[in-house]
């Protein structure tokens, strides 16, 4: 239910990025504390930070997943229905468990970086996604687990 309550927030540009920060005149740092290279917006942190866009192609080509990294034009739920239609039936439940686990890792590692004092980290971060995705598959999300690769453990 996070998970999906926090996807439901992002699409209507409701999380606290710098951006919204901005608009109510709250303290905000003035770039991406991923990247450091754009003002944050949801959309910047999601699909168009070069961190996460990193991100986005280890996991997607850990997964064995064909289909392009998110376009940086388009929305999250745009790319995945995209992404959808290029991807075989059997592997679109666990594509769309990808897609609500990437963004959700991405934020949960940008909210460190923000209020811990974490550095950024692809390889932490991948790692954990990884580590999120075993115990989701464990948990239930079969669509998931059938798009693991077979020498991850999920145990």
């Amino acid at each position: 239910p996070r998970v999906r309550f926090f996807h439901w927030l992002a699409n209507l540009d409701r999380c606290w990025t710098a951006d919204r920060l901005a608009r109510r005149n709250l303290p905000h740092p003035q770039r991406c504390p991923l990247c450091d290279q754009a003002p944050e917006t949801i959309h910047h942190l999601l699909l168009e930070c070069p961190f996460s866009r990193v991100v986005w192609h280890e996991i997607l080509s850990w997964l064995r997943l064909s289909c392009p990294l998110p376009n940086v034009d388009a929305t999250l739920h745009d790319w995945w229905r995209s992404a959808r239609h290029d991807t075989p039936k059997p592997m679109h439940k666990g594509l769309a468990s990808a897609a609500l686990l990437v963004p959700w890792m991405i934020w949960k590692h940008r909210n460190g970086c923000v209020f811990e004092g974490t550095p950024p980290s692809v390889t932490s971060l991948t790692a954990r996604i990884k580590e999120e995705a075993a115990l989701w598959a464990r948990a239930g999300a079969f669509g998931l687990l059938a798009i693991l690769p077979q020498t991850w453990d999920v145990h």
